[in-house]
């Protein structure tokens, strides 16, 4: 089972500074609306626990984290929602010339029965709009004069306990 929700928009900012912004994801509770809650990131940046409130009281939990990067073109995560649900996210980033047109695109690897549901009774038209606010909070924010952190990118790894 594959189904794709996609959004795209044009952002004032070059894609290194629009690939810094979101390969941190501490970064991204800057781009979420009154129905999403960022529960918990880790100390890395790449990992996050997000919560997801839809119409009719629907409430769904997400643990999310970074798969992949190739920046500053493409970044890759993984959502699962409870034992049944896994999501793909690509936030793409293409030059356009002093700018950068972003695509923002998940993909419904797996879905349990419930979550096949609400997808089906509207939940790909909810999504697309969560993902077009993101992106229109993603303009915002980098006409802003972005304030952007690398941390998660630019840290080296950190070394394992010592015995």
């Amino acid at each position: 089972m594959t189904h794709s929700v996609a959004a795209s928009g044009r952002i004032p900012a070059t894609p290194e500074a629009a690939f810094a912004f979101l390969a941190d994801l501490a970064n991204h509770w800057r781009l979420i609306d009154r129905w999403t809650e960022i529960v918990s990131l880790d100390e890395g940046g790449r990992a996050a626990a997000v919560r997801l409130r839809g119409p009719l009281g629907v409430r769904r939990l997400a643990r999310t984290r970074v798969l992949d990067a190739d920046a500053p073109h493409l970044l890759v995560g993984e959502a699962r929602v409870g034992r049944a649900t896994v999501g793909r996210v690509y936030w793409t980033l293409v030059p356009d010339g002093a700018a950068t047109v972003v695509e923002l695109r998940a993909e419904v690897v797996a879905a349990g029965r419930l979550d096949r549901t609400l997808l089906a009774l509207g939940g790909r038209r909810w999504l697309r709009r969560r993902f077009a606010d993101a992106l229109a909070r993603l303009a915002a924010e980098m006409a802003a004069a972005p304030r952007v952190t690398m941390s998660a990118w630019s840290r080296p790894p950190s070394p394992a306990p010592s015995p």
